[in-house]
């Protein structure tokens, strides 16, 4: 392996896939594998465990070849060599040599053959998302995601994608988040659960010059095609909770309208002085008047204010965790929700008033009983 290359190509090149290694393991295993073919094109690829990223970028071919580079090391030296043009050659069967314009840098390099080895994708894409889109989707579901080895199905969002909709969805049994297209690019029916970790590294990936996202899967493998990166990782397997089943019929017209940015900042206020074992905070609902407190009976703390806003419906007393509260309003992208209730322990539906008529977004939680 052979090739010249400037400094904040590579550099760059490297620092947009790195997101796929976790900062809290240090493994030597968290390698670049550098691969230079013919027509002076250099491949690099960055996995962890099930996750990798793709990108190419042009370089001067004199010898091509393969490697793999420890990751902290060749991105700690690039970012100390000023910039210039850079001479990368394999110097024996486990070093590179990094030459500048004032010195030469040995990297002892692993055995590439460690590492899996990519399978053609030939498959068409089954749909097209823009980035606009997909960040969308995160926004809207990523939150909602659980954390459980028991049930890996509720480590990721479901997407399930048609000719006339397409719904994406996440759930942690206390919250349930739901964002829906009318109209995507797709030609088949499909369904699968992509496990979290994957949108935190996409959503890392994106740049400016991201447009269209080309999605292509298999039955264990999803890959993303955008900005000459390609994103794969291993689909989760088993099948998503029927959460229709979770959303009531809501027959009872009870229904709060108020502001979300007040609303949040009395839920914030209010939770300083709840118990600190369950973050409880309660609500009493009527047509006279909506009350938001909490109270802490070992410290004998206490608050409640009045909220602003309107409610329709039978008087209720219902309660609810800080923290899930809190996460269910996070992203809404408008100026006042709606807030539908049935009994003290049913779920609770939450929907922004504005939305676009091509989508669909609401939320779900469980209140404390």
């Amino acid at each position: 392996m052979n090739f010249l290359i400037k400094r904040k190509d590579l550099f760059q090149s490297l620092q947009s896939i790195s997101s796929v290694f976790s900062k809290t393991n240090r493994s030597r295993l968290n390698c670049f594998i550098l691969k230079v073919e013919n027509k002076n094109v250099l491949k690099i690829k960055a996995s962890y465990l099930d996750l990798y990223i793709k990108t190419t970028l042009k370089v001067f071919t004199k010898q091509k070849g393969q490697a793999a580079v420890p990751a902290k090391l060749l991105m700690d030296i690039l970012k100390h060599i000023p910039e210039q043009q850079l001479k990368i050659n394999q110097i024996n069967f486990n070093k590179i040599r990094i030459t500048s314009g004032k010195g030469n840098y040995d990297i002892s390099i692993l055995n590439y053959e460690l590492f899996p080895k990519d399978k053609n994708i030939k498959k068409k894409p089954v749909c097209v998302l823009n980035k606009r889109t997909f960040l969308k989707i995160i926004d809207n579901t990523l939150f909602a995601v659980g954390k459980d080895d028991l049930r890996p199905v509720m480590n990721g969002v479901c997407f399930e994608i048609n000719k006339k909709k397409c719904m994406f969805v996440a759930t942690n049994n206390k919250i349930l988040a739901k964002y829906s297209l009318d109209k995507i690019n797709t030609k088949t029916n499909i369904k699968f659960i992509i496990p979290k970790n994957t949108f935190l590294v996409l959503k890392k990936s994106f740049n400016q010059k991201t447009n269209d996202i080309k999605i292509k899967y298999n039955k264990n493998k999803i890959y993303f095609f955008f900005n000459k990166k390609v994103v794969g990782t291993s689909l989760i397997k088993g099948d998503f909770p029927i959460y229709e089943k979770l959303i009531p019929k809501y027959n009872k017209k009870n229904k709060l309208i108020i502001n979300l940015k007040e609303l949040k900042a009395s839920i914030k206020r209010i939770h300083l002085f709840s118990n600190k074992t369950d973050n409880r905070i309660n609500f009493s609902l009527s047509k006279q008047k909506a009350i938001i407190y909490a109270e802490n009976k070992e410290s004998t703390n206490k608050a409640y204010e009045e909220l602003l806003c309107e409610y329709f419906g039978a008087n209720l007393d219902i309660s609810f965790n800080y923290k899930d509260l809190i996460e269910v309003l996070t992203n809404f992208k408008c100026e006042e929700i709606e807030i539908k209730l049935q009994q003290i322990s049913s779920p609770v539906l939450i929907k922004p008033i504005d939305s676009v008529e091509t989508e669909t977004i609401f939320r779900l939680i469980v209140p404390l009983t």
